[in-house]
């Protein structure tokens, strides 16, 4: 923090005495924090943060003349370079909710220990003096002598891998096609996107956990960068690709648009050459999104009538919404070669062809599970990696083709 200042400036607002005494005697036990005053009602904390600047406020949920959650969304609007940090004695989901909402940075409950306290103060004067460069920088290029430089060089490819049925493979393929694409061109800087908004945890197939997720980048929305997106982003050193983790938790997903997530991806479009999307078989406005940012579609299903019958109703779905079937890759995942449903079968059921088919491999899948780390990295010589493979020759063509067309195709999201 030293691009701004050593100490962090906090504004503490709290209505109850005895609550007050506590939070300051926490804060007091902490170095480099400044509690520059206190505040008793909602008014008076405007006033002081207009004044005074804080870095933070906490801000109590309960407070006498206006709603924490209310002042929240005011300061995060009026006073973008304040980070709001919510206190309240309870940590319910439904508050945890309405204060991620209004825009707060984080949330913690009154019994809070210094440790974790420090770790959130100052987590939050760090995104405070990020947001203070990015209004200093906007402010320069308001200028009337300045001009908005133009995007340029080639723009990377979006692909999204969808299955309109869970438990089949999705999120296994998503993960081991991103790898498969680094290798077939090691100068290609490929990330892996979760678009699994609520539930997601490819990076648990890396053996991965991390704090910081698409949520980050929601919040900083209009004044993204590249090392913004890469700090949030988890780096898995033993296979060395990049990870953008869905949400922690659940009910965040609400908080992530389908034009916030579209603006995440077109923003990556131009940082880097592949974007791979998992997504989750509900069409949620994220998973639309991805879908709609996508130049290819690999889209997944099984040999099972449950899959190929939802399968049908997506192409039927896609069909209505005017998307064209030449950028969909289809791929039966889990194949058997004994099963009755044949691949031939499939296509003629969905009247569409399969492109590829990836073998069920379970020893290679349990090898997997046990390294933490997917099939391409812990088995290459397996008959899953080497259909892998070609399923990612497949894209990179299908991707160049789509690169070619000259005409524009619809968009649902548009961004600026």
């Amino acid at each position: 923090m030293s691009g701004e200042r050593d100490m962090v400036t906090v504004l503490l607002v709290e209505n109850n005495a005895q609550l007050m005494k506590h939070m300051q005697k926490t804060l007091g036990l902490i170095d480099k924090i400044e509690l520059i005053n206190t505040c008793l009602i909602a008014q008076e904390a405007l006033e002081v943060i207009r004044d005074q600047k804080p870095l933070v406020a906490l801000v109590d949920y309960n407070l006498p003349d206006m709603n924490g959650i209310n002042l929240t969304e005011i300061i995060r609007r009026e006073f973008p370079g304040t980070q709001v940090v919510v206190i309240s004695q309870d940590n319910y989901t439904d508050v945890v909710l309405q204060a991620v909402r209004a825009g707060a940075c984080d949330f913690i409950t009154h019994d809070v220990s210094v440790k974790e306290l420090t770790d959130v103060l100052t987590r939050a004067a760090t995104l405070a003096i990020q947001d203070r460069s990015k209004l200093s920088a906007f402010a320069g290029l308001a200028a009337p002598d300045r001009k908005a430089a133009a995007p340029s060089g080639p723009q990377g490819k979006v692909v999204a891998v969808y299955g309109a049925k869970g438990g089949i493979g999705t999120t296994t393929l998503a993960a081991n096609l991103a790898l498969a694409l680094m290798d077939r061109d090691r100068d290609a800087r490929v990330v892996l996107v979760d678009g699994a908004i609520q539930y997601g945890d490819v990076h648990l197939m890396f053996n991965e956990l991390g704090q910081a997720s698409v949520m980050d980048l929601v919040q900083r929305l209009f004044d993204l960068d590249l090392e913004l997106v890469e700090n949030v982003m988890l780096f898995n050193r033993p296979t060395g690709i990049s990870i953008l983790p869905a949400p922690p938790r659940p009910e965040f997903a609400e908080k992530i648009t389908g034009e916030a997530f579209a603006r995440i991806l077109e923003f990556m479009r131009r940082h880097y050459d592949y974007i791979v999307v998992n997504t989750h078989s509900y069409i949620s406005d994220a998973v639309l999104a991805a879908l709609d940012a996508s130049e290819v579609v690999v889209l997944v299903t099984a040999q099972s009538i449950n899959a190929i019958r939802n399968t049908r109703l997506f192409l039927d779905l896609w069909n209505a919404i005017g998307m064209t079937k030449d950028r969909i890759q289809l791929v039966i995942a889990r194949h058997d070669p004994t099963s009755p449903i044949t691949t031939d079968r499939v296509g003629e059921r969905l009247k569409f062809p399969v492109n590829l088919v990836l073998p069920e491999d379970n020893d290679a899948a349990r090898k997997a599970d046990a390294l933490g780390q997917p099939i391409l990295r812990s088995t290459r010589d397996s008959a899953y990696s080497k259909a892998l493979n070609g399923l990612a020759d497949q894209v990179v063509k299908r991707a160049e083709a789509a690169e070619k067309v000259e005409e524009p195709r619809m968009r649902m999201f548009v961004t600026s």
